[in-house]
């Protein structure tokens, strides 16, 4: 008895769910959906090895309807994480689950009875059109059809949503794919059953390929948020990138106003987005103490940009606070309120950390000499605001 899908493909496909799985169910089994998916994503390997009946040729015929057991109990898992995609009380979550294993128990049950005079015979349930593969069948695809539904519907209503991102579209696209090309299988075998084909195909190849893919999308779909986590522990992230290139310019003004260095257990959870806001506005605030005692006039390269200018001036401001002198600059009464937009903000910061290494460098008070401040005064003015 062969196996439906060659060990050549099988064998890798079958590592990529198992390694998704481990990895989810390692840093992903937080929430009652999380662990929901990584049963389901378990029992469906599981069932994807079991249906690699050429390791054990002999024991094919349990082999198989052990996979077709294995997979109920991915159903259901899956169903349950759809129930409550659906707005089920997650409260409840453990003992509705209960019910929808006993569910997968009891069809997984009916599968090994009916599939006795199968075993016994060394064929496989629904090799041949008879009562038996008929009542396995229902067994099988009837779970499988009330899973799809409902995981079909919350995706639906999560497309539909007009908040819904495009990275989120896509995933629950990928998922309704899936459950599509499970879908497409169902009609296929059953317009089979009852066919000389049915002959033709003792290793049940129609029904095994679309079991695979179906697997291997939603792992790959599942794998997502996983590598989203790998990515954030791992300092890669779009936050933490920004953290990196904004801690040279950060270090320096706090080290030279640390009273504006907010309480970190004021400010929650230290995770990489509150870390980013936290650094910009300690930066933005220190830039508003240092404005005073910046010098109005410097001697600048005549290729600077606007924003080379204003970090020498706040280099210089820092170079002067930090020997003693007073401010150089009364505060202005009115000043140009920063600005309000965060990214906007942000994109400004970065641009001045960027030119910040070159500016530190250059803070040298032999530089100075009268010259007009107009190049720097517009940037200036972003990051003022009322004294």
């Amino acid at each position: 008895m062969n196996s439906p899908v060659p060990g050549a493909i099988a064998a890798p496909l079958i590592g990529f769910v198992g390694v998704v799985t481990l990895g989810r169910w390692a840093l992903l089994h937080r929430t009652a959906a999380d662990r929901l998916l990584n049963r389901a994503l378990a029992w469906a390997g599981a069932g994807m090895v079991l249906l690699e009946r050429g390791i054990a040729p002999r024991f094919g015929s349990l082999m198989h309807q052990l996979a077709m057991g294995c997979m109920l109990f991915a159903i259901m898992s899956a169903y349950g994480a759809a129930v409550l995609w659906a707005g089920a009380d997650p409260e409840n979550a453990r003992r509705r689950q209960r019910r929808y294993h006993l569910i997968a128990a009891a069809c997984a049950v009916v599968i090994l009875i009916v599939g006795t005079p199968a075993r016994h015979n060394g064929t496989l349930l629904g090799q041949t059109p008879d009562a038996w593969s008929a009542i396995s069948a229902l067994a099988f695809c009837l779970p499988a059809i009330a899973c799809g539904r409902v995981m079909a519907g919350a995706l639906w209503r999560e497309l539909a949503r007009v908040d819904t991102t495009r990275r989120e579209r896509l995933v629950y696209g990928s998922l309704l794919t899936a459950l599509a090309i499970g879908a497409c299988g169902l009609p296929f075998s059953a317009l089979l059953f009852g066919d000389a084909v049915l002959i033709e195909d003792p290793d049940l190849i129609r029904w095994a390929w679309p079991i695979f893919t179906v697997i291997v999308l939603s792992a790959a779909v599942l794998a997502v948020p996983l590598l989203d986590v790998l990515v954030t522990r791992a300092g890669w992230d779009r936050f933490q990138r920004r953290c990196r290139r904004l801690y040279p310019l950060w270090t320096d003004v706090t080290r030279a106003v640390p009273e504006i260095v907010l309480d970190p257990a004021a400010t929650g959870r230290d995770e990489p987005e509150v870390r980013l806001i936290r650094m910009t506005v300690e930066i933005r605030d220190a830039l508003l103490h240092l404005n005073r005692y910046a010098p109005q006039d410097l001697l600048m390269p005549a290729a600077a940009s606007t924003t080379e200018h204003y970090a020498r001036r706040i280099a210089h401001g820092i170079r002067a606070k930090s020997e003693g002198c007073g401010p150089a600059n009364a505060a202005p009464k009115t000043m140009a309120p920063a600005s309000r937009d965060f990214d906007s903000e942000l994109r400004q910061l970065l641009e001045l950390a960027a030119v910040w290494p070159r500016a530190r460098a250059g803070a040298d008070p032999e530089t100075k000499r009268p010259t007009p401040a107009g190049a720097s005064a517009g940037l200036f003015r972003r990051f003022a605001m009322r004294a």
